[in-house]
């Protein structure tokens, strides 16, 4: 009886702190936790941020616990990388992002508390368990906290291939996201290596860009489960698959993809099939390298669960494509976030549930956004003459990493304000600048001295992030020295 007396005032309470958070002003229930309580311990933390992860903040929150959610590196997941889903109950066709962002926000209404960080240790031995985060870009900041409980949704990464040319021609010619590039090839020849679900999701978005698209799969025959969406391929006339073919060898003219070598499997003929682009679809392996020797894990590297979700660490759950080596779809971690969500909740109930205790900023506190949207191509032009180094950053709506860097190019514009001017393209509305720049992936910024002559360009989160924190080392020094600084980057 004190135990159900307890969980209900906690339930009063929460209930209340939540409502108090998103009745106010729409701005201040959209801010992202800016500083954790590493001394509270937090009933429930769920590490990772897709769809499994967010449908368990959806259920916990909605018993009343307050979910503390990790996104990682990839806020929403691979789903997010998405063009078109067509398998989600209720949706005929949304695109990854979209769906993502519908349940992102209902996770939000309920209560979810979302952070930006990323899981770089973990002790199951002690309860609570300790979790240790770190900035995403800034390594040296580093923070633990304690949870009485955690659902593990860390999702899977992409393979790679390994061989000469790959890692030469990233971000010029090689990449494993078509939504996030494709826009990159309309009119061109591109290459997909692979013949699972991935390489057909990737071919059906690049057959309506691209002039041609060559699927190259090392068996005779694909393993994609959706045999209609292959038929519907094979009928069109800018598709070719090619069987019993490996690429050994990715080429190009130093700058950009000319070509690919294969090697056929059957008689090891070796041949060059010219393109402009290629694009990996070769399946990925789970990401819990995190937890070898913690918990339980199959000898895939996938985590071994019981029927509840419960990991070999009694309180720890595991849901989604870390531990499905299988179905790997977005319904059935779906599914596994609820049933997880609902294992923990019994879990909690043997606990005097702590309570969340987040700091918000103050709604007084709040600048307005000092990153500049261009709209306008007359716009761009004139913020680039704006008499300090301008840093611009090319970026879709659909892209993940872009979203990641997007926090931090705020942060940054506020550190560097009247220094540095930073402006945001969306490449969606102005591809006559990101072709001026040559931009072929994303996120990617180009950097323009005070005199608006182009400098260099940086390409991906970290080499970004790189640029970013050494000049707010400098930040207190003049527009001018910061451009001469800059210069000397090139």
């Amino acid at each position: 009886m004190k135990k159900l007396i307890i969980k209900l005032i906690s339930l009063m309470v929460i209930s209340f702190s939540s409502f108090s958070c998103t009745a106010s002003n729409d701005t201040k229930s959209e801010i992202q936790v800016s500083e954790i309580e590493v001394d509270k311990e937090y009933s429930v933390v769920i590490l990772g941020g897709g769809i499994g992860a967010l449908t368990s903040g959806i259920y916990l929150a909605r018993a009343g616990y307050q979910p503390l959610i990790i996104e990682g590196d990839l806020p929403g997941g691979l789903i997010t990388q998405s063009h078109s889903v067509e398998n989600w109950p209720g949706e005929t066709q949304i695109s990854g992002t979209d769906l993502v962002d519908k349940i992102k926000e209902q996770a939000k209404k309920n209560g979810c508390i979302f952070l930006s960080k990323k899981v770089v240790d973990i002790d199951f031995s002690k309860k609570p368990t300790i979790i240790t985060l770190e900035d995403s870009f800034r390594k040296d900041k580093v923070e633990k906290i304690k949870a009485t409980s955690c659902v593990i949704a860390m999702g899977t990464s992409s393979n790679y291939l390994n061989i000469p040319g790959e890692k030469l021609y990233w971000g010029n010619g090689v990449s494993n996201c078509a939504i996030c590039d494709g826009s990159f090839y309309k009119d061109k020849t591109v290459a997909i290596i692979g013949g699972g679900d991935a390489a057909v999701v990737e071919a059906n978005y690049l057959s309506k860009l691209c002039r041609e698209v060559y699927i190259l799969v090392r068996k005779d025959q694909m393993r994609a489960k959706d045999k209609e969406k292959i038929k519907a391929l094979e009928k069109r006339q800018n598709v070719e698959v090619i069987y019993n073919t490996n690429v050994t060898e990715i080429n190009g003219d130093n700058n950009q993809v000319r070509s690919v070598t294969l090697v056929n499997n059957k008689n090891n003929d070796r041949s060059q099939l010219d393109v402009d682009g290629v694009f990996l679809a070769i399946g990925s392996k789970p990401n819990s390298t995190l937890f070898k020797n913690k918990i339980k894990l199959d000898t895939a590297g996938y985590i071994k669960v019981a029927d509840d979700k419960q990991t070999s660490a009694k309180g720890i759950f595991a849901i989604g494509d870390i531990i499905d080596p299988i179905y790997k779809q977005a319904i059935t971690a779906a599914g596994d976030g609820a049933k997880a969500a609902i294992a923990a909740q019994k879990y909690l109930e043997n606990f005097d549930a702590p309570k969340q205790v987040i700091k918000f900023a103050n709604a007084a506190d709040i600048e307005s956004p000092r990153v500049i949207e261009i709209n306008s191509y007359e716009q761009f032009e004139k913020e680039i003459k704006s008499g300090v180094p301008v840093i611009i950053d090319f970026y879709a709506s659909w892209c993940g990493p872009c979203k990641r860097i997007a926090p931090m190019l705020e942060d940054k514009a506020k550190i560097l304000s009247g220094k540095v001017k930073i402006l945001k393209v969306n490449v969606e509305k102005f591809r006559n600048i990101s072709s001026k720049y040559q931009i072929t992936a994303m996120p990617t910024i180009i950097v323009i001295d005070q005199n608006s002559n182009y400098l260099f360009k940086r390409m991906g989160p970290e080499s970004i992030s790189d640029i970013f924190n050494s000049l707010e080392k400098i930040k207190d020094k003049s527009p001018s020295e910061i451009d001469k600084y800059l210069k000397s980057l090139k």
